[in-house]
């Protein structure tokens, strides 16, 4: 009774999104994690629109938009005392992906109750809350894990096929597989604060946005959340992060607003630093989100990185667990995101090191280029964009067509039936392949019937709801596009099932 098909350690916002995509495919999951309960304070603070497409294939999206989560389109850099240096507003940005351009500020706490309320669905993910792990083995034919009651004391071993830890930056699992650190030069101590504001007019004053705040060596980050709850981030030396207390929090707090009514939910020092082990696998042990990466806050990627870790495994355990290629097909989960993920760390590294820049000349040059952006706003915007560009999969399961390992768009379409839908929901949990003639060959047969994916044929099975889909068809000059069922391209072609044929090689390679 012990025997799961995935062993997960860790419950946050990462872990209960494998576990969801596993159950939803039909497996066994068991998942721990040392709390018995949600903790209360956020601890992210934004998802991206990749993140939401993720959590829209998996039935969430919907649910936490609204009341729990809303469009991040305003960010502001501030100088010393507060003066306006630039202004960006990703709402002037078309997005390419059916959510905002600079995705959406979320509330956490909801988001993890809507991703355990799923645990119950069809398979359900059976959960150790209160449990915590003290032992992982992968080098066997099967992975084991130690968990010890905190209540009982009483220690059960559990048998899996795999397992992820998604144990946060202190890791079990990481520590297990070993490895040496990469060091992404951002190590600093700061102080979180987590804020109810219980007058509401003082919240519904504050600006719907982000604001960084430069200053040298001390800067601080201030964002407007969801639910009453605002953050605080702020660069400190080593001596104020020892003695900083409560009188002090409501001191920085009142530069911003008015204090009187706040509830402080969190006041705590942290050490963030960027960086991530060179190894993510040993045997059967994976890790995934903090585990695997660490980086500072000034992109708001830390659990995006994590959300994506989640959806590239989730597909590729199913290939493996079907007979559809073999475990060797799961070094290409590291060997995709880590590159990806190391992007990200260094962009939000040299962010973070621009605005607490503290010689005279640095701080020059910055207000210099932000003076720039306010001047010509689209360009700017176009230029953080370009920085936080996601840089797409180089290796790994991909084909070798320029747009492979790129992000697929995700425009409207109308389906067979003459419904509005989003292109990820035509396609579904699975491959899918998008094509202008329909198929009657070998390979079209094996890519819907063995390994369970839709082909669409453009102007039978879907029509172009506002001509994206044609456009980014024909800019790109291919008739054909592969879709991974984490939305990213495999290949492309001109003519009809090339892909196809491409992939089911790929996949034969691997076994």
């Amino acid at each position: 009774m012990n025997t799961y098909d995935l062993l997960i350690v860790g419950c946050g916002p990462v872990g209960a999104t494998l576990a969801n995509y596993m159950r939803m495919k039909g497996y066994s999951v068991a998942i721990f994690d040392r709390d018995t309960e949600i903790f209360k304070a956020p601890r992210a603070m934004q998802i991206d629109a990749e993140s939401c497409r993720i959590f829209q294939q998996i039935g969430v999206q919907s649910r936490l938009e609204g009341k729990d989560a809303r469009p991040a389109n305003r960010h502001i850099f501030v100088g010393e005392n507060r003066e306006p240096l630039m202004e960006l507003d990703f709402s002037l940005l078309q997005s390419e992906d059916g959510y905002p351009a600079a995705g959406m500020r979320f509330h956490q706490p909801a988001l993890e109750r809507l991703l355990r309320e799923d645990f119950n669905k069809t398979t359900p993910v059976d959960t150790f809350f209160g449990y915590e792990v003290t032992e992982v083995e992968g080098d066997d034919s099967v992975a084991t894990l130690n968990a010890e009651h905190l209540e009982t004391g009483e220690v059960t071993q559990f048998r899996g096929n795999y397992i992820v830890g998604c144990d946060g930056g202190a890791s079990l699992c990481k520590k297990y597989i070993g490895g040496q650190r990469k060091d992404y030069n951002y190590s600093r101590r700061w102080i979180v604060m987590d804020v109810i504001v219980h007058d509401n007019d003082v919240w519904n004053a504050l600006i719907d946005r982000s604001e960084f705040r430069c200053r040298a060596d001390a800067a601080v980050v201030f964002v407007k959340g969801c639910n009453n709850h605002v953050r605080f981030d702020f660069e400190v030396t080593d001596d104020v992060a020892d003695s900083f207390n409560e009188t002090d929090a409501r001191a920085l707090i009142a530069e911003y607003f008015n204090p009187s009514s706040i509830e402080f939910q969190r006041i705590a020092p942290y050490h963030f630093y960027a960086g991530m082990p060179d190894k993510w696998r040993r045997g059967r042990v994976f890790i995934a989100g903090d585990a695997a990466h660490l980086t500072s806050p000034f992109s708001g990627q830390g659990l995006n990185m994590g959300i994506r870790d989640a959806a590239n495994l989730a597909f590729k355990f199913d290939l493996v667990f079907r007979n559809l290629a073999s475990d060797k097909l799961l070094d290409s989960y590291e060997e995709e995101r880590w590159k990806n993920c190391e992007h990200v760390i260094k962009g939000a590294t040299s962010r973070g090191l621009m605005i607490s820049k503290s010689t005279f000349l640095g701080t020059l040059q910055r207000n210099f280029s932000f003076w720039l952006g306010s001047k010509m706003p689209k360009l700017a915007l176009e230029m953080t964009r370009k920085m936080s560009d996601f840089v797409p999969y180089e290796n790994g399961l991909i084909g070798g067509h320029i747009l492979s390992g790129q992000q697929m768009i995700q425009p409207f379409v109308t389906d067979a039936t003459g419904e509005k839908v989003r292109l990820d929901d035509a396609i579904g949990d699975r491959f899918g392949y998008i094509t202008d003639k329909r198929l009657d060959t070998p390979e079209a047969e094996w890519f819907a019937n063995t390994l369970g994916g839709i082909i669409m044929v453009m102007g039978t099975d879907l029509h172009d709801w506002d001509g994206k889909l044609t456009h980014f068809l024909e800019t790109n000059d291919v008739s054909g596009v592969l879709i991974r069922p984490d939305r990213y391209i495999y290949d492309a072609d001109k003519s009809s099932g090339l892909s196809i044929g491409k992939l089911k090689t790929a996949l034969e390679a691997y076994t």
